[in-house]
């Protein structure tokens, strides 16, 4: 992800018009710009800025380096972590889930796929009681990452 791209992504949790967000906002950002800090990372980074004021309005320029920062102590998510991820919807841990309830997922939650992506992603993967290993959909989603 570029700069520019950065910039324009920041600019889209600005709620006021003036380039900055809120401080209290920073984890939201740092996760859209594809690193997952924990809690106590946030709130360290938050407190470097401001700790008394969740309010506080901050800059692109001063949020990327606290950002660098923090995305240099956070590990990446392996396939591992996603497949536990998973195991949420899984409600008697069988290692699928139904490929009704998982398009219905993919396409109505989160960043929503259209049903010609779904079916991209399942091709190969149902078997014919209509149901996806999630294990599986994990590697080849991530294969292709």
């Amino acid at each position: 992800m570029g700069d520019i791209d950065m910039k324009d992504g920041f600019s889209l949790f600005d709620k006021v018009g003036d380039n900055n967000i809120e401080v209290s906002q920073m984890g939201d950002v740092m996760r859209a710009f594809g690193i997952n800090p924990t809690n106590a990372q946030i709130k360290k980074a938050q407190d470097s800025i401001d700790p008394k004021d969740p309010k506080k309005r901050i800059g692109f320029n001063r949020f990327m380096p606290v950002f660098e920062t923090v995305k240099k102590e956070s590990k990446p998510m392996t396939d591992a972590d996603y497949v536990e991820g998973m195991k949420v919807f899984d409600r008697d841990l069988v290692g699928y889930l139904n490929s009704g309830e998982l398009r219905h997922l993919l396409t109505f939650m989160g960043e929503k796929l259209t049903d010609d992506e779904v079916d991209q992603i399942f091709q190969g993967l149902e078997d014919d009681n209509g149901n996806v290993q999630y294990d599986e959909l994990i590697r080849r989603l991530m294969k292709d990452a």
